[in-house]
C-alpha cells in the first residue's frame, strides 16, 4: 500500500486520508511496526518479588513478563500444546499454568508437567518452551518488544534518560492511572500531540501557562523533544495552574515511536500510550507518577491533575471531529507548517519509512 511523501518539510504534503480510514493500514502497522517496537506494558513496581508477573497485548500478541530472581523474562502467553493462556492478568506465582489442560512451565519458560501424555510418540518435554519475547526497563517503567532481532530499547531513547534526570524521573514512583476511549485512528491523536501550533484555539488554559512564543519541538531520530517556559506569574494572580520553581520552570514532551509519551512538568511525570482498537478507535492511558506521591485530598496535586483532564477533554474533541471530516469525500491531503508541524511532519516520515 505505497503513498507518497516527500521528506522536505517545505515540499511535502500530509498523508493521505486513506491510511485513518483504511482497516487495511491499521492491519499493516500492527505488523510492520507495533510488533517490531518497544511498548510499554507495565511497572517495575508490580515485578519485584520472584514469581510475580503480568500480562499484556502487542499488536493482538498476548505476553506474559515475569520476576525471575535477577532477571525479568518475557514470553508469548501461548502454551505450546493448543494455544491456550498460561497466565492471566497480574499476581505471584512460581509456575506458568496453562488454564486449558494444565500444562505448566517454570519461570524459565521450561515444560515441567504435561498430563496425560505419556503414550505420545516422541514427545519430549524439553523441546517445548515458552517463546521469548525482548524485556527492557527504564525507571519505573517495563517494555516489551516481540521482535527478537530488534535493536535494543537505547537505540530509541537515545539520550533522554540522560535529559530527565534533572527531573528524577527515574526515581518516581506511580500515583494513578486513567483510561479515555476515543472515536478516533490512533495517528489522529499522536499527530495532534506531536505540535504546539494547536495550543493557543484549542487550549486557551494551557495557552496561559506555557510561553508559546517559545515553543520548540526537536524531532530526533525515532523521538521527538517539545518543551516550552511556563510564563511568569503576575502578582496577585490566582488562576495559575503551574507555578514556574527555580528548576522546574519548564514543561517537557517527549514522543517515542511509534505511540508513548513522558510529559514532564510540576514535579510530576505522566506516560501516555496509544492503543489502536480498531481503525477508527484508540484507547489513551495515562498513569501518573510522582517523586513524593501526594497525601490525600493534595490541592497542589489536585489542580495539575484535574487540569490535566482539562485538556485531554479539549484534545479529544478535536481529535473526533477530525477523524469526522478525514472520512468526508472531498479531502485527501493538506500542507505542513514548516515552522510549526515538522514533529508531525517526523511523525509521517517514520511511518512511510516502516510501511514502504
Amino acid at each position: 500500500m505505497p503513498f507518497s511523501f516527500d521528506l522536505d518539510i517545505t515540499r511535502a504534503s500530509t498523508i493521505p486520508a486513506r491510511l485513518y480510514n483504511d482497516p487495511v493500514y491499521l492491519d499493516l502497522e500492527l505488523g510492520q511496526i507495533f510488533a517490531r517496537t518497544w511498548q510499554l506494558v507495565g511497572r517495575t513496581a508490580q515485578l519485584v518479588e520472584t514469581g510475580a508477573y503480568i500480562t499484556a497485548e502487542i499488536a493482538n500478541e498476548s505476553i506474559v513478563i515475569v520476576r525471575d530472581g535477577e532477571v525479568l523474562r518475557g514470553y508469548h502467553n501461548i502454551c505450546l500444546h493448543r494455544a491456550g493462556p498460561v497466565a492471566q492478568g497480574c499476581g505471584k506465582r512460581q509456575t506458568m499454568q496453562c488454564r486449558y489442560h494444565g500444562w505448566t512451565y517454570n519461570l524459565r519458560g521450561e515444560l515441567v508437567r504435561a498430563p496425560e501424555m505419556e503414550g505420545t510418540a516422541h514427545f519430549t518435554p524439553g523441546d517445548f518452551k515458552l517463546l521469548p519475547v525482548q524485556v527492557a526497563t527504564w525507571g519505573p517503567l517495563v517494555f516489551a518488544n516481540l521482535d527478537l532481532k530488534a535493536p535494543p530499547l537505547e537505540h530509541f531513547i537515545e539520550d533522554i534518560p540522560a535529559a530527565c534526570a534533572r527531573f528524577g524521573a527515574e526515581r518516581m514512583q506511580f500515583v494513578m492511572s486513567r483510561e479515555w476511549r476515543i472515536d478516533c485512528n490512533w495517528k489522529v491523536y499522536v499527530d495532534n500531540y506531536l505540535e504546539g501550533y494547536h495550543v493557543a484555539v484549542v487550549h486557551p488554559g494551557l495557552h496561559k501557562e506555557l510561553d508559546v512564543d517559545h515553543y520548540v519541538v526537536e524531532p530526533h531520530r525515532y523521538y521527538s523533544r517539545q518543551f516550552a517556559p511556563l510564563r511568569p506569574v503576575a502578582p496577585h494572580a490566582t488562576d495559575r495552574k503551574y507555578i514556574p520553581r527555580e528548576g522546574d520552570d519548564e514543561a517537557h514532551y517527549y514522543w517515542v515511536y511509534p505511540n508513548w509519551m513522558l510529559n514532564i512538568y510540576q514535579g510530576q511525570l505522566q506516560t501516555n500510550v496509544v492503543l489502536p482498537i480498531d481503525h477508527r478507535t484508540t484507547l489513551v492511558r495515562f498513569d501518573w507518577y510522582a517523586l513524593t506521591p501526594p497525601a490525600e485530598h493534595d490541592p497542589d496535586w489536585a489542580r495539575v491533575v484535574d487540569f490535566s483532564f482539562e485538556i485531554q477533554d479539549e484534545d479529544i474533541a478535536i481529535c473526533e471531529a477530525v477523524q469526522r471530516n478525514l472520512r468526508s469525500r472531498v479531502y485527501d491531503r493538506g500542507r505542513y507548517s514548516a515552522t510549526k508541524e515538522n514533529g508531525v511532519h517526523h511523525f509521517h516520515s517514520l511511518l512511510h519509512e516502516w510501511l514502504t
